[in-house]
């Protein structure tokens, strides 16, 4: 993850997206806030989304109240992110960093990594790092809320799309996610974005690159998170209902939000 602009031809149109990734998140954000003031035993104050791209999450969390923080390695993704929040007269402190290796000014109660962000962990000891740079940034008894889903993964998802589309301003952007294939030994995935964007008198682009990835199974996943400063503290769903973490998963059961405490 070199330091740089533009580090991904999907980031090249930070409004578009933006646009594609900025579905409404509220009540499942104020729903994992909720769970982790639970377990903190207290009030959330201070929370980081992880791996915050345009502010998805951190535009939640600056509406439910509490001093938000946002990091990325991307400086033209946390310049679109200052827009939006600007533009819903909203406020966070957003900070250029890895994921991997960074030091906040305050620690945090809470920190949030959305729909699959550790994926882009791909190195055999980034999860590992990325574990243990989160632990040092949270305050006593801290939580970290991972949203991510696990492998193995069924030959019957290869190929297949997920297509969806977004309007705001005028501007239209249809987007797709479609897995093409996996290695079972190394947990590498390569996943195809897709993005159409269509804006009133401007000649229509279209934006398809890879997205290498990894996918951990539960057993490995555990086991990194048990060799971590952080411990296991509570699994849910994805509609934020109990489960228990013995349940096995795979690919097929889609995200689940993974509690983790130091």
């Amino acid at each position: 993850m070199p330091r740089g602009e533009i580090l991904d031809p999907l980031y090249a149109d930070p409004e578009a997206y933006d646009i594609a990734f900025g579905w409404d998140s509220f009540g499942e954000t104020a729903g994992c806030v909720r769970v982790a003031a639970e377990l903190l035993g207290r009030p959330v104050r201070r929370a980081l989304e992880v791996g915050c791209g345009t502010g998805r999450v951190l535009r939640d969390l600056a509406k439910l109240g509490v001093d938000a923080v946002g990091l990325d390695l991307e400086p033209a993704l946390l310049r679109q992110a200052r827009r939006r929040m600007r533009e819903l007269s909203l406020s966070a402190e957003l900070i250029e960093a890895d994921m991997r290796d960074f030091t906040l000014d305050q620690p945090v109660d809470v920190a949030l990594s959305p729909i699959n962000g550790i994926g882009y962990l791909t190195e055999p000891d980034d999860l590992a790092r990325h574990l243990a740079a989160v632990a040092a940034n949270l305050a006593d008894g801290g939580v970290y809320v991972i949203e991510t889903n696990f492998g193995p993964i069924e030959p019957r998802f290869f190929g297949k799309g997920e297509p969806w589309t977004f309007e705001r301003a005028g501007t239209r952007v249809m987007a797709d996610w479609r897995l093409l294939e996996a290695d079972a030994e190394t947990g590498l995935v390569t996943n195809e974005a897709t993005l159409i964007i269509q804006r009133p008198g401007q000649p229509e682009q279209r934006v398809v690159c890879p997205q290498l990835m990894r996918k951990w199974d539960q057993p490995t996943f555990y086991g990194i998170v048990a060799a971590s400063p952080l411990r296991l503290a509570r699994m849910l769903w994805r509609n934020l209902s109990p489960l228990d973490p013995a349940t096995p998963l795979t690919y097929a059961d889609d995200n689940v939000f993974a509690f983790l405490q130091r």
